[in-house]
């Protein structure tokens, strides 16, 4: 004789908390929902591409323009994978499963530098350049900047949804945002050297990970009414 599966109950604060979440955020119509959506996701990438320009427009610097091209092209596809897994929620309103947001966060800034590496291996003439400290500084700050629009973006559509583990949603929506940042970054800056690529451009997207999951918990997490 065959027992029936075990179901397993939920804690009844984690129940009572998503229930409440679910009662205070408004249903939209289907339509209403898709076009607000839309909006948040344009304003916050609008504001990085007019950032971009702002600063410069696309321009080769000194590099292969070949070089520019098929960066920006792979490490767009890569922010595309990071947002998908790390910021949408998929079929639940909780998000993705939880190692899919670590696999974002862990992943996405080796996958960066492992993806630079082939390209740059194919424009050799890429790996050395006049970089200083105050260059490497620049563009940090340069991809904060860039990502902030989508950064903005992602939270509001994630807030409140996260009853368990708002920190590493938090880091996941950092990085999705750090990566666009990163892909725009080559546009803007004409240095291309291993240095200036690891300390300028990537270790901007594991700080902007960080700061995500700083404001994980203020931002995605459930709160009942009393907080």
């Amino acid at each position: 004789m065959t027992r029936p599966p075990l179901i397993v109950e939920p804690p009844p604060d984690l129940r009572r908390r998503v229930l409440e979440a679910v009662g205070k955020e408004p249903v939209l119509p289907r339509p209403e929902g898709t076009r607000r959506r839309a909006a948040i996701l344009a304003l916050g990438f609008g504001a990085m591409i007019a950032q971009t320009l702002a600063i410069s427009l696309p321009k080769t610097r000194g590099r292969p323009l070949g070089y520019v091209e098929v960066l920006v092209v792979v490490w767009s596809l890569v922010a595309v994978l990071a947002t998908w897994a790390g910021v949408v929620r998929g079929r639940s309103m909780l998000g993705r499963p939880l190692r899919w947001r670590l696999a974002t966060t862990v992943l996405t800034p080796l996958v960066l530098l492992a993806t630079w590496i082939p390209v740059t291996m194919y424009w050799p003439q890429t790996l050395s350049d006049a970089s200083t400290p105050i260059r490497h500084a620049g563009c940090v700050l340069g991809t904060f900047a860039l990502a902030a629009g989508p950064l903005v973006a992602f939270f509001r559509l994630r807030r409140r949804s996260d009853p368990v583990h708002p920190w590493l949603t938090g880091a996941a929506i950092g990085t999705a945002a750090a990566a666009w940042g990163a892909m725009a970054m080559p546009l803007v800056c004409g240095f291309t050297s291993p240095l200036h690529m690891i300390l300028g451009h990537l270790l901007p997207v594991i700080l902007i990970a960080g700061l995500g999951g700083a404001l994980g918990e203020r931002l995605v997490a459930l709160r009942s009414p009393a907080r």
